[in-house]
């Protein structure tokens, strides 16, 4: 009975279970259909008691949601599997060694880009080639070449970001770095934001450090916060080196001097305070200190009229007690007019006395920059305004130059170029320069020429301006673009104009929209419809586009004249001549900006050329144009056999 009990309710715990199997089979299925695609599904292919349903046949298109047998989504195997791929190919795609180059092969390779001018191809040999292909582990001196490189093309941002990976590797920062950081800030294409930012963080990490900086890198300071426009800070970082007793040379004050030219409002007095520091401590200076003093001259002016008063009266003092302190050490001629002195100064770098030509005071002239400074005739400084003036007061042409010749230096063409921006725009003051030049042996360039035919053609004298270019034929030079384009701004007449094109076709030069826009500049000043009428068909004829300048000269010209138009009073608006050329321009203006399509003057940034994908394959780190002393290494482990012998065996 017990027996009979037990195998009942055996029985009829299977039915229950089997019921419940069907059960969850039923609602598994109903759960399919949900997620079934829109082919109709027949019931007959699914059996409730049978096999396992067949739910991810292709040709049915079912998917059950939330499947157990199966283990994560497909986008997370995915990604496992992507990652695993990565590490797998990196663990074992390893380079051989012969393929990996030395430290010298690499700074090599990376040399010849940097002189080429390749920046971003320089930094791919040691991010992709050394870090990713070739594994291998850089040196300082490869990140010194490369910061180096950054650092004189204002590369600030990647200048940085590698000094920054080699303080992370360990590696030892060498005192040079420091100096290629300055320059990046130095050179940088903001440096009024970007560059001043970074060079002010640098030196609070330096002074972190404890590090004690060397001439070299008190030099680059001065240079990068002088060009940032900090110019107390430059002064104070002098005043260190001073009180460090490390020598102060005409490198460092020529550095000073650029950070005078950074301060247009009162870079003048700075430079003439820094010229007498520079004289006072017997440094000689040189070509490039002449070069600096004219830009100043040229870009400076002097600053407030109170101070800039007593620091000359406090220079002019200063002379006159050091000259009757050595009164009686002076030896000059026994005639009344003298023209010249001696006067024995110490040199710096021995102990004897050298005789020096110091200007008498019987002359009238101006000269700040001489050793006896004095104002002559100059009754008042609120009159000094204009570079011409700034370049009187230190003695004209004359007496720059002879202040260069009693220094032993001889002036280059950079130095005539910059006298020509200083000197009064008058024929004869430009007649002395050339003299001058000719007797100093100075042979003239095409940018000293075009610049004196900008010059002329800004004080409206086009005749001499042409004159210029019998100036280069005798020098054997030959116009360019540039010298066309000064040129065409004695263009005044629509027919001068086409002449002017026909002989830059004979020279086989192209308009340009500069030219145009000079051309434009004469034919809006003298108002002349066909002449504006006819440089707008150039554009459409030659396909040339116009510049935003170009565009905004032309808007100008139409308000002008719609203006002249409007007023009725103006005798001009009355003419025939000006109603026709009015309304022909109207018609042909609208039809015109149809017709043309304009330059986009989206500005470049100034480190695209940096961040470019190149095409050159920095695995060949040799050229084949250029000779070098290292041998390319064998990628094959077995030498090739070329001799005879070799070959008679085979």
């Amino acid at each position: 009975m017990i027996k009979q009990s037990l195998i009942s309710y055996r029985n009829l715990q299977c039915g229950i279970t089997a019921a419940a199997n069907i059960l969850h089979r039923t609602k598994q299925l109903n759960h399919a259909c949900l997620y079934c695609s829109t082919k109709a599904i027949d019931a007959q292919h699914i059996t409730f008691l049978g096999a396992k349903p067949n739910f991810y046949k292709k040709d049915n298109m079912i998917r059950v949601k939330d499947d157990p047998d199966t283990f994560g989504s497909h986008s997370e195997q995915e990604l496992f599997n992507s990652d695993d791929e990565k590490e797998e190919k990196y663990l074992q795609e390893k380079p051989l060694p012969s393929t990996k180059l030395r430290t010298k092969n690499y700074a090599d390779l990376i040399k010849n880009f940097i002189r080429k001018r390749k920046i971003q191809e320089a930094i791919d040999v040691l991010e992709i080639k050394m870090l990713k292909e070739d594994r291998v582990k850089p040196e300082n001196y490869i990140y010194s070449l490369l910061i180096g490189a950054c650092g004189r093309v204002g590369y600030t941002k990647k200048a940085f970001s590698l000094f920054n990976n080699l303080k992370k590797r360990g590696l030892k920062v060498h005192p040079s770095m420091y100096t290629s950081l300055f320059n990046a800030c130095a050179n940088s294409p903001w440096p009024l934001s970007d560059g001043l930012t970074r060079a002010r963080h640098l030196r609070n990490l330096i002074i972190e450090k404890m590090y004690e900086p060397n001439e070299s890198n008190y030099n680059a300071m001065i240079k990068a916060f002088g060009r940032c426009g900090d110019i107390h800070t430059a002064f104070g970082i002098v005043d260190e080196m001073v009180s460090k007793k490390l020598p102060i040379k005409a490198d460092t004050l020529n550095f000073l001097l650029q950070a005078c030219i950074s301060n247009k409002e009162a870079g003048f007095r700075h430079a003439i305070l820094v010229w007498h520091k520079l004289i006072k401590s017997a440094i000689s200076p040189n070509l490039f200190t002449f070069n600096l003093m004219l830009r100043c001259i040229r870009d400076c002016e002097i600053g407030d009229l109170e101070v800039t008063k007593d620091a000359i009266e406090n220079i002019i003092s200063t002379n006159k007690k050091s000259l009757d302190i050595n009164q009686t050490d002076l030896i000059g001629s026994s005639s009344e007019h003298t023209t010249v002195l001696t006067l024995p100064v110490k040199c710096s770098d021995d102990n004897n006395f050298q005789d020096l030509v110091v200007p008498s005071f019987a002359e009238n002239r101006p000269n700040l920059m001489s050793e006896t400074p004095h104002l002559g005739n100059i009754i008042a400084l609120s009159e000094i305004k204009t570079p011409q003036d700034r370049f009187l007061l230190v003695g004209g042409l004359s007496g720059f130059i002879d202040n260069m010749i009693s220094y032993n230096c001889t002036p280059d063409i950079k130095t005539c170029t910059q006298i020509l921006d200083n000197i009064p725009s008058t024929l004869a003051a430009e007649k002395e320069l050339l003299q001058y030049m000719r007797k100093l042996d100075i042979k003239p360039d095409i940018d000293f020429f075009n610049m004196l035919i900008k010059k002329r053609s800004l004080r409206f004298d086009y005749q001499s301006a042409r004159e210029v270019l019998t100036m280069l034929d005798t020098n054997k030079l030959r116009p360019d673009l540039v010298t066309y384009g000064v040129l065409a701004l004695g263009c005044k007449t629509r027919e001068e104009a086409l002449s002017f094109k026909e002989e830059m076709n004979k020279k086989r030069y192209r308009l340009n929209i500069q030219i145009l826009g000079a051309m434009l500049h004469q034919a809006c000043h003298h108002n002349d419809f066909q002449y504006v009428l006819e440089l707008m068909e150039i554009c459409v004829r030659d396909n040339i586009k116009p510049s935003g300048k170009f565009m905004e000269k032309l808007v100008e010209f139409k308000k002008k004249n719609k203006k002249i138009s409007n007023d009725k009073s103006n005798p001009v608006s009355d003419s025939e001549s000006f109603k026709k050329g009015w309304k022909i321009f109207k018609m042909r203006y609208k039809s015109w900006l149809k017709e043309v399509t304009f330059d986009s003057e989206d500005e470049i940034h100034p480190w695209q050329q940096f961040r470019e994908e190149v095409k050159t394959d920095v695995n060949h780190y040799r050229d084949r144009d250029v000779k070098t002393r290292f041998k390319p290494r064998h990628l094959s482990l077995f030498k090739q056999k070329t001799s005879k012998k070799a070959s008679v065996r085979n």
